[in-house]
């Protein structure tokens, strides 16, 4: 879903020339408080964040790149760090940011905090994790064999792992056919699975210094919940927060997220680290 005409696309430039669009809620309050939001795996920034993106910039200035796939079979973490490097230092006129990033869009804002966390006030990890496990390849596996086969039942199986059960059972037969419609249309995601098959980034969370908050879901089988609390035990400045939904939060429970989101960044150190967030939502 496309966000409102008054949302700004814009271009930034990569060290090595690749240009790198992104969507700006409103680029004249450059060098005010700005939220960056980095997508998942198969999606883009207005995939993920059509509903996510409109909530935050009634509060604040919000930021959402598209990523550029490397060329390389299997992609280094390096070369989207840098997309991500190129984004906010055009966007925030050398102001520290608030950097969110969802699903493989957070496992590189916390590669991207551990180098760079002198431009960031925050960081917001959501169903991210930190290291491939053996249930995470298996699946990665099957996806591959299924989409390297041309079978269309890749659609139907990436909908499956990434919604929960009680989001699916919600929609009738029409909006299920489109949502998986909408994932058989929808960005080429067969690079970042190359890269997210072996992740590891646990040597890189002790060098991350900013307020952060990591969010999990607690019907995630794509990222099940172990793996937003290795996050939270390997970053020292960290909360913890859970929602009950799938790894599809960002469709699932927008408002309950951008809740947390919003409050989070106000006054990122107002709570402690290690504090638990109790969650009265359903």
């Amino acid at each position: 879903m496309p966000f409102t005409s008054n949302v700004q696309s814009l271009t930034a430039s990569t060290p090595a020339g690749l240009a790198i669009h992104y969507h700006d809620s409103d680029p004249t309050k450059a060098g005010e408080p700005t939220i960056v939001l980095l997508h998942g795996t198969g999606g883009s920034a207005e995939n993920n964040f059509w509903a996510l993106f409109p909530m935050l910039a009634m509060r604040h200035r919000v930021v959402a790149l598209d990523f550029v796939d490397p060329d390389e079979a299997i992609p280094q973490a390096q070369a989207y760090i840098e997309q991500v490097l190129a984004v906010v230092g055009q966007a925030s006129a050398g102001a520290p940011v608030h950097l969110m990033g969802y699903s493989f869009g957070a496992v590189i804002a916390a590669l991207y905090a551990a180098q760079h966390g002198a431009t960031l006030a925050s960081l917001t990890l959501a169903c991210g994790w930190v290291k491939t496990d053996n249930q995470q390849r298996l699946r990665n596996a099957i996806w591959r064999s299924l989409h390297e086969s041309g079978h269309e039942a890749v659609a139907e199986f990436s909908a499956f792992v990434n919604y929960s059960q009680p989001f699916l059972n919600a929609k009738n037969e029409g909006e299920l056919e489109a949502l998986i419609q909408g994932i058989r249309n929808g960005s080429d995601r067969s690079r970042k699975m190359a890269f997210n098959r072996n992740v590891d980034i646990s040597q890189q969370l002790a060098a991350i210094t900013a307020p952060t908050l990591v969010v999990g879901c607690s019907l995630d089988i794509t990222t099940p919940m172990r793996h937003a609390r290795m996050l939270f035990g390997g970053i020292a400045n960290s909360r913890f927060a859970q929602i009950h939904s799938g790894h599809g939060v960002v469709h699932e429970r927008p408002a309950e997220l951008f809740t947390m989101i919003d409050e989070f960044v106000k006054n990122p150190s107002a709570l402690p680290a290690g504090h638990v967030f109790e969650n009265a939502h359903a």
